[in-house]
Formats: structure tokens, C-alpha cells, sequence
């Protein structure tokens, strides 16, 4: 617009002062080296001005051609973007089909002119894997990394598909390093709660713990089941590596909560009878039986081998004061008995347990204390009931 304003100031002042100039147009002498071009002062003037619109018109023109060429790059550009989509939704649409080798083929070749290379690159990793092919998965995933457009994405990608392919070493790997930078995902700790139990790594998992509970990623509940399972494969590791002794001081290491709950003095008390520290189960079971007569305690009772039964039976008729219709104390009883030989008792006490209600175990004792006692007709009456009881229901 300048320019056009400048090539009309310059015709008018040409038509003002022309005519001034007509009758005195001056001399103009050019020279440059052997060259020499004489004119009058007026042709120099309407040269410049024709010279300046020659320029603006060249201009004109250039950028007209320069602008045609950048909207035909555009168009094609376009197109191929338009292409890309296409290739990459029907891509997308044939991984949710299950069509893998269909949608490896798709996305990867979406991928070059893709608005977003790296969903492609990672959707072409989900596909050669459930494929099979894990060197094409590794290839995409590097791919995926090198676009370098969201690094997390990539990284909770690889560790995902290595935990279904039950890579879990290579998982933890990819894994490692990114809980400090985010703290809150939800799904990158989920993830690595599950890589933490299939490598079984107890002390790793109750570190994960807090992370998990401030960030909401499992409920109070939730949380409160997967701190007992990594406390209880915590202790069954230590048992293995030092036994009983080196349990039983990891024990008296934990916080006085840990120690009163339920599940965790039960796998205590599991494990000191593998190891055949009985009488040392035996002691926990007694003192903690004071407190908290938890059937899941009492059912313990049977499974101690010990030299002398009568503390644990005296201990048990002691809780049948406090509740006589207990059914798990009633059946421990009579296991207890059948071991010391002492049939009527322990036939008595598989009764009573019955009676509140039914149990296959309670019948199989039942059974062989009945078959001790000759009484083989009773004995084949309840092994009928305790097989209809084992059979599935039909409606």
C-alpha cells in the first residue's frame, strides 16, 4: 500500500512540476567508465518513475508465484496429514478388532505424516506384541522414544506390555526412576504395585505402600489386605533364608499393631510350623488366644505337632465357656482328641460342630473317628451326607 501511495505521489509531482520543467528541462551527464548518456532532467525523471513501477509490478508478480507455490506445498501437505488420519483411525479401529498384523500395517505407515507419530508408534507396539513379534514391539517402542514427545507415555507403555508378556524384570526397569518425578499417577503406581508381586518383592512393595495411599490409588481396605500379603511373604522369605530364629526376631522388630493383627500372627504361626518350631507356635497361639479368641487362631491348634496335647485342650474347653456353640472350637477339639486316641470325645465334638453347621472336613473326621469306634453303619450314613454336601447343587 506504500508503495502504491509513493508511485502516485510520484505521477502527480511528475504532472505539477512538468510542465514548470517544459521550458527549462535542464541537462543530466551520466558517466561510468568509457560509457557517457546524456539526457534532460525531465526524461531522467520519468525514467525513475517508470523504473520504480516496473520494480513494484516485478514485486507483484514474484510474490503472487511464491504465494502459489507455498499454497500448493500447503495442499499437498494437507493431504497427506488428511491420509495420515485416515490410515491411523482405521489403524486404531483394527487393534480394537483384535486385527493385529492389520493394524501394526496401518498405523506404521499413518505414522510419517501423522499429527501425533507417537500414539501411532505405540499403538504399532500393542500390535506386534499380541502378535508375537517382540522384536518389533522393542522396535516401535524405541521409536516411539526417539519422537520424544512424552517420555512417561512411553516409558508406562513398554513397562505394560512387558508385565503381559511376563517380563517382569525388564517391567521394574523400565519402571524404576519415574515414581519421584510423578508421585500421584495412579497408573504408573498400580503398575508397579503388580510388578512388585509377581517378582514376589515384599520389602519394595511395602515401601510403594504410603505412595499408593496418598495418592488414592487403592482404598483403606485395599490397602490394609496388600500390606498384611507383602508383611506375610515378607515373613516366609525371611523364614526361608534364616528360620525360625530369624523370623521370630523380625517379629519382635515390628510395630505392636503389626503384632496384633490377626492375618499376620496366623502366617507367623504357618510358618513356625513349617519350620517345626511348634511348641514356639504353640506359645504365640496361647497368648494371643487370651486376647483375641479369632476362629482363624483356633483353627491353628490342630496343625501343631506337640508332645502333649492337654495345655492346648484345656485351653480350648477353657473357650467354650465363653461361647459353646463355637463350631471351629468344637472341630479343633476333636481333632485333638482323635490324635490322643480318645474316639467318644473327639466323635462328640464333631457332632456338635455339625450341628451348627455343615462342613466336609468335620464329616471326614467324623467318618474316620466312627470307623475307629467299629461303628462302620453310621459312618457310611454320614459319609452320604458329606457327599451330597461335596457334590454341586442343581437347581
Amino acid at each position: 500500500m506504500i508503495k502504491i501511495l509513493l508511485l502516485v505521489i510520484a505521477l502527480i509531482a511528475g504532472i505539477v512540476v512538468g510542465p514548470e520543467l517544459a521550458g527549462n528541462q535542464g541537462y543530466v551527464l551520466i558517466s561510468a567508465a568509457n560509457q557517457t548518456i546524456e539526457m534532460s532532467l525531465t526524461t531522467l525523471i520519468i525514467l525513475v518513475v517508470f523504473a520504480f513501477a516496473a520494480f513494484f509490478l516485478l514485486e507483484a508478480i514474484l510474490r503472487k508465484l511464491f504465494s502459489l507455490s507455498s499454497s500448493t506445498r500447503g495442499w499437498f501437505a494437507g493431504r497427506k496429514n488428511k491420509k495420515a488420519r485416515a490410515l491411523t483411525n482405521d489403524g486404531m479401529l483394527k487393534l480394537l478388532e483384535g486385527d493385529w498384523k492389520q493394524a501394526e500395517k496401518l498405523v506404521v505407515k499413518g505414522s510419517s505424516y501423522s499429527d501425533a507419530p507417537l500414539l501411532n508408534y505405540l499403538a504399532a507396539a500393542e500390535a506386534a506384541q499380541n502378535r508375537g513379534d517382540v522384536d518389533s514391539r522393542d522396535k516401535y517402542l524405541q521409536q516411539a522414544n526417539d519422537v520424544g514427545a512424552d517420555s512417561l507415555a512411553t516409558a508406562l507403555t513398554r513397562a505394560k506390555l512387558q508385565y503381559r508378556q511376563g517380563q517382569y524384570e525388564e517391567a521394574l526397569a523400565s519402571l524404576q526412576g519415574l515414581v519421584d518425578a510423578n508421585p500421584r499417577n495412579t497408573v504408573l503406581l498400580s503398575l508397579l504395585k503388580d510388578t512388585y508381586l509377581q517378582l514376589q518383592d515384599w520389602q519394595a512393595l511395602l515401601r510403594l505402600l504410603p505412595s499408593l495411599k496418598r495418592a488414592k490409588a487403592l482404598t483403606d481396605a485395599e490397602a490394609n489386605k496388600l500390606e498384611q500379603k507383602a508383611e506375610c511373604g515378607l515373613m516366609a522369605h525371611i523364614a526361608s533364608q534364616k528360620g525360625s530364629d530369624g523370623l521370630l526376631a523380625h517379629w519382635n522388630g515390628l510395630s505392636r499393631n503389626a503384632r496384633q493383627q490377626t492375618p499376620l500372627i496366623a502366617c507367623l504361626v504357618t510358618q513356625l510350623i513349617a519350620r517345626q518350631a511348634d511348641s514356639e507356635a504353640y506359645v504365640i497361639l496361647r497368648e494371643n488366644l487370651k486376647k483375641n479368641p479369632d476362629e482363624k487362631l483356633i483353627a491353628l491348634l490342630p496343625e501343631l505337632n506337640l508332645p502333649d496335647y492337654h495345655p492346648a485342650i484345656v485351653k480350648l474347653q477353657d473357650l467354650l465357656r465363653y461361647n459353646e456353640n463355637n463350631p471351629v472350637t468344637h472341630s479343633a477339639l476333636g481333632q485333638l482328641y482323635f490324635r490322643e486316641g480318645k474316639w467318644d470325645e473327639a466323635r462328640q465334638h464333631f457332632e456338635k460342630a455339625l450341628d451348627v453347621r455343615a462342613d466336609v472336613t468335620d464329616y471326614a473326621w467324623l467318618v474316620d473317628t466312627l470307623e475307629k469306634l467299629n461303628d462302620s453303619g453310621t459312618a457310611n450314613s454320614i459319609s452320604r451326607e458329606a457327599l451330597k454336601l461335596a457334590l454341586p447343587h442343581k437347581d
